[in-house]
């Protein structure tokens, strides 16, 4: 009879982990509004359903959090990190970074942390990788993470080769030639892989965006003779800017690509390691096009260049949420950008970038509300990882 016992017990499925968020503020980053007093329930990896809190029965087992005075928001994202290694990727996850778009690395390192995190979700971030950045031979090529191609059937191959491998975006990055560019892209389009990175001297942002860039990176949504705009004693002497420069071309061009159904990521706190003399012009700057791009109705993906030298992993990514501010951008945009815009540029928006039923339990329980100060992202108090309750003593042992 004991050992029939044992068996019973040994052959039943282990139970599925039940967490309830009681008295909670879920924050409705889609529409910039508070639902307040709510009760989330999250059982297994998936958010169960969001109820209005005085009339919630728990199961008898549910891990309980009384979240009064708490704001719940989604797991943020970095859309541009550049990493291969299980440190990082876990000091993201402790700052409440539950997804990431690696933009290169080195191939083999980047593809196995993806399938490490994969097997122990609480490890880092959910990931989306490039494999490598295509570059052409005029380019710099001090980086691990880039792939150089000098002639078309040499991007045509690198293309087949990273689809081989299961990567998520074709990368391209400077010194392209145009014809290297072009055959880069009809080689994406049929493999079905989407094209994201940077846009070559010898394209125009229009071009690029007609031949399937979906996302452009840094501030190279700009042709190179408007960067002029970001540079201080330009700025200073207050000239007219040079032509195809002026605010009704900028326009046309941020309307184009948004029937183009491009996304930017304007990685604007890079700037201030990149250039940190021409930082508080180049901030000034981006606050003018931000007004232009805003308009536009252009969508805003929010990202930080991670893997260079002077950006810390995570902070970083609310420091950029913050920059989205201090240029024009409300908290709720902002929000957007580091939530709801990345599930859909990535299309998972049916199941991530908002706390609702049914979707994916990653999330952020915060100690203030990030709509009536952006800075309240970083006043961290737990975070959920596909369902699981990191606390802050994880979280502490995770960033460090």
């Amino acid at each position: 009879m004991l050992l029939l016992t044992l068996a019973v017990a040994c052959s039943r499925p282990a139970a599925v982990p039940v967490v309830a968020i009681t008295h909670v503020t879920v924050v409705d980053v889609e529409h910039g509004t508070l639902l307040v007093d709510r009760t989330v329930l999250v059982r297994g990896s998936r958010i169960e359903r969001v109820d209005s809190a005085p009339r919630v029965d728990l199961p008898r087992r549910a891990q309980t959090v009384d979240a009064t005075g708490q704001f719940l928001i989604p797991g943020l994202w970095d859309m541009h990190v550049h990493m291969d290694d299980a440190r990082t990727a876990r000091q993201l996850l402790s700052w409440g970074i539950t997804g990431a778009r690696v933009m290169s690395g080195g191939l083999e390192e980047t593809l196995a942390l993806r399938q490490h995190v994969l097997g122990d979700q609480q490890q880092g971030p959910r990931l989306y990788v490039v494999g490598l950045a295509l570059h052409g031979p005029e380019s710099f090529a001090d980086d691990t993470g880039l792939g150089l191609v000098g002639t078309a059937d040499a991007g045509r191959r690198a293309v087949d080769s990273l689809a081989a491998r299961g990567v998520d975006f074709i990368k391209v990055h400077e010194g392209l030639s145009r014809e290297a560019w072009f055959d880069i892209a009809r080689a994406a389009r049929k493999r079905g892989i989407r094209l994201t990175g940077h846009v070559p001297a010898d394209l125009t942002p229009e071009e690029a965006s007609d031949f399937g860039l979906m996302s452009i990176e840094h501030l190279e949504f700009l042709p190179d003779k408007c960067l002029i705009l970001f540079d201080s004693t330009f700025r200073a002497r207050r000239t007219p800017a040079p032509a195809g420069c002026r605010t009704a071309e900028l326009e046309r061009l941020f309307e184009h690509l948004h029937r183009n159904g491009v996304w930017l990521d304007p990685t604007i706190g890079s700037f201030r390691v990149w250039a940190p003399r021409q930082w508080p012009s180049i901030l000034a700057g981006f606050g003018d096009v931000a007004r232009l791009i805003r308009e536009a109705g252009l969508p805003i993906l929010a990202g930080t260049d991670l893997g260079s030298s002077g950006i810390p992993p995570g902070a970083s990514l609310h420091d950029e949420l913050a920059l989205l501010v201090a240029s024009g951008f409300s908290p709720a945009e902002a929000l957007r950008a580091g939530t709801r815009n990345p599930a859909n540029f990535l299309g998972v928006a049916d199941s991530m970038g908002r706390v609702d039923s049914g979707y994916v339990a990653d999330l952020i329980l915060l100690d203030g509300n990030p709509l009536a100060d952006i800075q309240n992202t970083r006043r961290i108090a737990s975070v959920i990882r596909s369902g699981s309750l990191l606390s802050p003593a994880v979280l502490d042992s995770l960033r460090r």
